[in-house]
């Protein structure tokens, strides 16, 4: 085993692995991506699986993830909210159309049957011609602060790939 060995062990044991909630046989996964990036673009992703054949994911940069954190904090999902991206000098992207820039993105809203827990909806336009996939899964109000725990370990996890 040579030094690069040796590191890349390291790295993958003390790099922590991606936290999963299920609900209904719907899974919300939250990814450091591990990839070596300029300062405020390395990303976590956040994938919605349903069943075991549909899975849309969304990537949000080390700039944008404080955002969603905060609002995960701040106390239960009462309103509305959308993930807004930034440039990594801290000024927003401009939003094209009804959605973002990318057409991916994140949203959360209080959950409309009531249950006092919050809807999270991933939505991606992976081929580029407009055709947006989504996915959305609703937990309990107990999964918000860890899953705030999560974003900010695999924010943590992604700062520590940039330059």
């Amino acid at each position: 085993m040579d030094f690069r060995d040796a590191l890349g062990r390291l790295v993958a044991e003390i790099t922590p692995q991606p936290w999963e909630h299920t609900v209904d046989d719907v899974t919300l996964t939250v990814i450091p991506a591990g990839l070596r990036e300029d300062k405020g673009r390395a990303e976590v992703y956040l994938r919605i699986t349903q069943g075991k054949t549909r899975s849309v994911e969304t990537a949000i940069t080390t700039t944008d993830l404080p955002a969603l954190i905060e609002k995960l904090e701040a106390g239960p999902i009462t309103g509305s909210w959308e993930h807004q991206p930034h440039w990594p000098d801290g000024t927003e992207m401009p939003r094209v159309g009804w959605w973002l820039e990318s057409l991916s993105g994140l949203a959360m809203g209080p959950d409309k049957y009531g249950s006092g827990g919050f809807t999270v909806v991933v939505l991606r336009d992976a081929s580029g011609d407009g055709d947006v996939e989504w996915a959305a899964i609703t937990l309990p109000d107990s999964e918000r602060m860890p899953l705030a725990s999560a974003i900010r370990r695999a924010l943590d996890v992604a700062r520590g790939w940039e330059d």
